[in-house]
């Protein structure tokens, strides 16, 4: 069993397929397949990997690359330089074997070569190939006795030890997987060095029961945790959003992946696909999300977060957040009103940025149909917190001033909450270094904003001054300083959807100060607060999410090299510093 998997593995060095080729084993592959694996091939895609590696962490690529560079060595010593260049797709079908032997798979080589190909296949053993009825071929198997089976199709050559796998291959039905994939959802599967498709509601149905008992043991281990935290009452809230997880298998239909490894760093493309009759999949059909240009705000902030949806879905998120305060549920009156007051504001579109030096500043535009009814619903829901009986007031004082400042022909209100510090230490788990770290986060013992609106857009800024507001809503509209003048960040944007229903890109120095800051107020150890180490040259890395007609959710990942060494000369000396010293 294991050599047949080596074999497998050995022959999974894919080179660049050129798409008439792609097109033509796309036709071939059964579409009841469970899992579809494509690569460039070892020589290219342990270059492309290594040249990352190293890039990324020359640390790591101390031992990294020379076990690249052996496996590659290997396998153009066993099976040959054309073996390692020779692109190939791996096929499996995931059902439990049968005793002593392997799921069943096939690999598809991308070439004319037949013979050539189960040549190398055949391990030294003399290639006696009998004709199959169906139009295939068998051979004694490459290792250990028994019998393996070929086909010769239009590009490519196809072998494996599962006769109805390639029985499957030489006569493709209708519902090929070319055939029940669109081009959308077949674009990730033949983008990049590596490229995925699973089949997730084939998966599901098959595993049902495993996955029930996962789900038991993962909650069972939920409300175990629960009893050993002070803050137990919460996991409720979590329970609920791992649920969702769970249960949003049932709706999955396919996911596809391309992951595209280089230097410059790690792309991730991906398509998920759910049934047309999955409550995941009802409001894809209505929404498109926005081109999500945050190139014009300031580039010294450490979140850039763009997000375009109705408020329903907004309300369903700030629903989960508000759950993990109050795990009962309970909202009470004057937030189930203000609620639904946001419930109502239709599409929302919102830009801005936050960063976390010296304390939390934030800056957001956002449109909405109707720019007041959307400030009176914020206003609704703060004041609902403070008058809550439970856990969500931890406020002991909300002050609003309407019209305090004028600015730019726009009438700012400017509201300040003042924290409950007992509330808060409670919210905080009744752990003091949690209260401290959220203290931290807003740099004091209130969070102040100012809100206003021209009538087509709404303007807010979280800052304690003034000043610093007004500094901040003068450099925006006279585009000064912008992030979108950084080519780090443009790296990342053009690596991201066009058009997005979600899209946040980090400045990764800022994130790593952001967490050493929590981490140096919670666990009072001021010092782990210097980062002398973090490379000074701003580095971004970034998520997209976007709803696709009919069913589609769409998303990408960019993780540039240089965000790595921030981590990693900012974030591990940090938890290094954290661990516990080794008694003498």
């Amino acid at each position: 069993m294991l050599a047949q998997i080596s074999t497998w593995l050995l022959f999974a060095t894919l080179g660049q397929a050129p798409a008439e080729t792609a097109a033509s084993w796309l036709k071939a592959v059964p579409g009841d397949v469970d899992l579809v694996v494509r690569s460039r091939g070892v020589e290219s895609t342990s270059g492309d990997l290594t040249d990352m590696i190293k890039a990324m962490s020359p640390r790591a690529a101390e031992t990294a690359a020379p076990a690249l560079a052996q496996l590659l060595d290997q396998a153009r010593g066993q099976y040959g330089d054309d073996a390692v260049k020779t692109p190939w797709v791996g096929v499996v079908r995931a059902v439990p074997p049968a005793p002593g032997g392997v799921m069943p798979f096939a690999v598809l080589m991308l070439t004319d070569d037949y013979r050539g190909v189960l040549a190398k296949v055949a391990a030294g053993k003399e290639l006696a190939l009998k004709p199959q009825d169906g139009g295939f071929d068998a051979f004694e198997a490459p290792h250990g006795d028994g019998s393996w089976y070929a086909v010769k199709g239009a590009g490519f050559a196809a072998f494996g030890p599962d006769r109805d796998l390639i029985a499957a291959i030489a006569k493709p039905g209708e519902t090929s997987l070319g055939a029940i994939l669109t081009p959308a959802a077949a674009r990730p599967l033949l983008t990049g060095d590596l490229g995925v498709f699973v089949n997730v509601a084939r998966l599901a149905k098959r595993y049902a029961d495993q996955i029930a008992q996962a789900r038991q043991a993962f909650m069972a281990a939920l409300d175990q945790g629960a009893q050993r935290m002070p803050n137990g009452a919460n996991m409720d809230a979590v329970k609920d959003m791992y649920g969702a997880f769970f249960d949003a298998l049932d709706g999955a239909e396919t996911l596809t992946l391309g992951l595209d490894f280089a230097a410059a760093g790690l792309d991730v493309a991906g398509r998920l696909d759910l049934k047309p009759g999955a409550d995941a999949a009802k409001p894809v059909a209505v929404d498109q999300g926005g081109a999500a240009e945050l190139g014009g705000l300031a580039s010294d902030a450490a979140f850039y977060v763009y997000m375009n949806m109705p408020a329903s879905s907004i309300e369903k998120l700030q629903n989960l957040s508000l759950r993990m305060v109050d795990p009962s549920g309970k909202l009470g009156p004057a937030m189930a009103r203000a609620m639904e007051q946001f419930h109502g504001l239709g599409q929302i579109e919102t830009l801005g940025t936050a960063s976390f030096e010296g304390g939390m500043r934030a800056f957001n535009v956002i449109n909405a149909a109707d720019p007041k009814a959307y400030i009176a619903a914020v206003q609704a829901m703060l004041s609902a917190m403070k008058e809550a009986d439970g856990p969500l007031n931890f406020y002991k004082e909300v002050k609003v001033e309407p019209d305090a400042q004028n600015h730019q022909g726009i009438s700012f209100t400017h509201v300040v909450a003042v924290f409950d510090q007992e509330k808060l230490a409670k919210f905080a788990a009744g752990n003091g270094g949690g209260a401290a770290g959220i203290k931290t986060m807003f740099s004091g013992d209130s969070l102040s904003y100012w809100i206003g609106t021209d009538g087509k857009r709404v303007i807010q800024v979280t800052t304690p001054t003034w000043d610093q507001a007004r500094a901040q809503i003068d450099r925006h509209l006279k585009a000064e300083s912008t992030v979108g003048a950084v080519p780090a960040f443009q790296a990342v944007r053009s690596a991201l959807a066009d058009r997005a229903n979600f899209l946040m890109i980090l400045n990764a120095q800022g994130f790593v100060r952001m967490v050493a800051s929590q981490l140096a107020a919670s666990l009072n150890k001021p010092e782990l607060k210097e980062l002398a180490g973090v490379p000074p040259e701003p580095a971004f890395f970034g998520f997209s999410w976007t709803l696709k007609e009919p069913t589609g959710h769409e998303f990408r990942i960019s993780l540039p090299s240089p965000v790595v060494p921030v981590f990693e000369k900012g974030m591990l000396p940090v938890f290094q510093s954290m661990q516990p010293k080794p008694q003498p």
